[in-house]
């Protein structure tokens, strides 16, 4: 057999030729030729912080070859992929993530670049004694509207349906006495917004069940009052509500304040850790019982929720991007994307916090402010504790 051999000159010049193309992308043009692609240049602000985390991704500076740039993708780590040149994401776990922008042109080619966002989950100090209640029990609590002060229940049916406004040094500042209303057993309190108009009211809980044999529960919403040295409280609005399987004993009660939608927490009264999520979307509807929808799960006792199995309170941030439930020993926060509906904060990781030693601990509120949150104990003469210090690690 016969070979043919190109000239020596002829090869090394078509060998010149393709070494030296500094643009092949691996794509191709109409005539052929494959061009000059984008290069792609992603950039992030923040590039690092507490979760919820809300960054901007911006590919603006990407550069266009010889043809526009007609999309920009940015894959994050748990494979969502968001189109846009400059975009926002909310990063809701602990931890490095890598995100990628792939620009593509009106030829087909693309390029990629990457940036890293850090994001931490909050940090609280160790609890501080920040005074004791003297005066009487809390079982539920919240933040009061007026800087300075909470609002706590007792869940003892013998004080009759009563409210307690004290000051975040465990003074008492006022008792309040809801007009028309038998307390049955409530056992959380939240404040969140009326309407959503706004406004600041209050919810009570009336979900206590240790039988589990109750046909319905209530929870109690009247208009927070300005003014905390006591009184009566009167337009006490009514909402009853069924589980969809079957009778439950919760004692945490939470309100979103951006949307005024319900969260409800069962305790497990099998002692098991097996609390169910049930809610409920506002506006409430006071004319009839309505169904909550049970839309989460939780397993207290074990990793990732080890310790006591009791979820016994919860609240959520003044800003709804954390919410958080407690057993006695332990509150576990949830980062929430603002925009997405609350419950599916239990979707994320949990950060851990601080332990709690707190005898028969139900109470937590956060800080109106956010900077932390308050706990406390069911009991005549309990510590009312104050993790503070809200930040990054």
């Amino acid at each position: 057999m016969r070979h043919h051999h190109l000239p020596v000159c002829l090869l090394a010049l078509l060998t010149a030729c393709k070494e030296d193309d500094p643009h092949d992308s691996g794509g191709s043009g109409d005539s052929g030729d494959p061009g000059v692609g984008p290069t792609a240049v992603a950039q992030v602000d923040p590039t690092g912080g507490t979760v919820p985390l809300t960054v901007t991704l911006d590919g603006s500076a990407s550069v266009a070859g010889d043809q526009p740039i007609s999309t920009w993708a940015w894959s994050l780590p748990d494979g969502t992929v968001i189109a846009g040149e400059t975009v926002e994401t909310v990063l809701l776990a602990e931890g490095t993530h890598p995100i990628t922008l792939t620009v593509v042109d009106e030829g087909g080619r693309s390029a990629e670049a990457s940036v890293e966002v850090a994001a931490v989950c909050p940090e609280f100090d160790e609890a501080a004694e920040a005074g004791i209640l003297d005066w009487g029990e809390v079982s539920g609590m919240a933040a009061a509207s007026t800087a300075g002060f909470l609002w706590g229940h007792s869940d003892a049916q013998g004080d009759g349906p009563v409210l307690y406004a004290f000051s975040t040094s465990g003074a008492l500042q006022g008792t309040f006495t809801l007009a028309g209303i038998s307390d049955y057993d409530w056992e959380d309190i939240a404040r969140g917004p009326c309407s959503a108009e706004g406004g600041s009211c209050l919810y009570i809980a009336d979900t206590g069940d240790n039988a589990e044999i109750r046909s319905s529960v209530e929870i109690l919403r009247v208009e927070e009052p300005t003014a905390l040295d006591g009184g009566t409280l009167t337009g006490v609005e009514r909402f009853a509500f069924t589980y969809p399987d079957g009778p439950r004993d919760a004692e945490t009660l939470m309100v979103d304040p951006l949307t005024g939608d319900i969260l409800i927490v069962e305790r497990d009264r099998d002692d098991a850790g097996e609390s169910d999520i049930y809610w409920a979307a506002a506006p409430l509807d006071g004319s009839a019982t309505t169904e909550l929808t049970l839309v989460g799960h939780l397993t207290f006792g074990t990793d990732p929720l080890p310790g006591d199995v009791d979820a016994t309170g919860g609240d959520i941030s003044p800003d709804g991007g954390l919410v958080a439930v407690r057993t006695h020993d332990r509150v576990w926060l949830f980062a929430r994307d603002p925009a997405r509906p609350v419950y599916t904060a239990f979707d994320n990781p949990v950060c851990d916090t601080p332990p709690v030693d707190e005898a028969k601990g139900e109470a937590l509120a956060f800080a109106l402010d956010g900077s932390g949150y308050f706990t406390g104990g069911e009991g005549v003469g309990e510590p009312l504790h104050w993790f503070g210090g809200a930040g990054q690690k």
